[in-house]
């Protein structure tokens, strides 16, 4: 079936051509990322429900948003995965941030580990965990068109790119992993034990 003429000419970022270590360098996604937080809606959605409230990063919450962590920054031969960024662990340290609980980040994140765990059940009758990497992604896929959906991947994904890009001191980007990937230089001076964002 022909694509229409619309679809024809639209490049996605996939069928470019560019490896993801130059998509994130030319396009500026990294400033744009680290710049500006995704907004966070659940306005018009089904499914994600305000009554859902799980409370803390428990072995569920953890594999789930672990695994979906890796279908952002996969293992690919293309740059560090999550897990080489140890973005879990970063991730776990930013949601002790006072402003990004004051935003209900923690909430948020383990709300939409929740809803995706309840999304699997309904839609296979299995645990997003037990689903082949294939099940797992067409999942994503549809929960990302979605706005709470769309939004919970968002917030995810800005946080890898946290761990891509700060100082290991952090948490993520473990041996400079991500810079040297990146080839960024740090700024200097360079955070310290005791003088790190938290301290201040």
């Amino acid at each position: 079936m022909a694509r229409s003429k619309r679809e024809a000419t639209r490049l996605y970022a996939f069928e470019s051509g560019l490896t993801r270590r130059d998509f994130l360098v030319r396009s500026g996604a990294l400033g744009l990322l680290l710049a500006a937080k995704p907004e966070l809606s659940l306005a018009g959605d089904e499914g994600f429900s305000l009554t859902t409230r799980p409370k803390d990063f428990d072995v569920i919450n953890r594999a789930v948003i672990e695994s979906v962590q890796q279908h952002l920054f996969p293992d690919d031969g293309d740059g560090p995965s999550a897990k080489e960024l140890n973005a879990y662990r970063y991730l776990l340290w930013a949601m002790e941030d006072p402003d990004n609980r004051a935003d209900e980040d923690r909430q948020f994140i383990l709300q939409g580990a929740a809803w995706l765990e309840d999304w699997a059940d309904t839609q296979t009758g299995r645990s997003f965990l037990v689903l082949s990497w294939d099940e797992q992604e067409a999942l994503l896929k549809a929960i990302a068109k979605s706005r709470a959906g769309e939004n919970w991947l968002s917030l995810l994904l800005y946080y890898l790119i946290e761990a891509l890009m700060l100082d290991p001191l952090y948490g993520g980007n473990p041996d400079e992993i991500g810079w040297r990937w990146l080839e960024h230089q740090p700024g200097f001076p360079r955070p310290v034990p005791g003088k790190s964002y938290l301290d201040f």
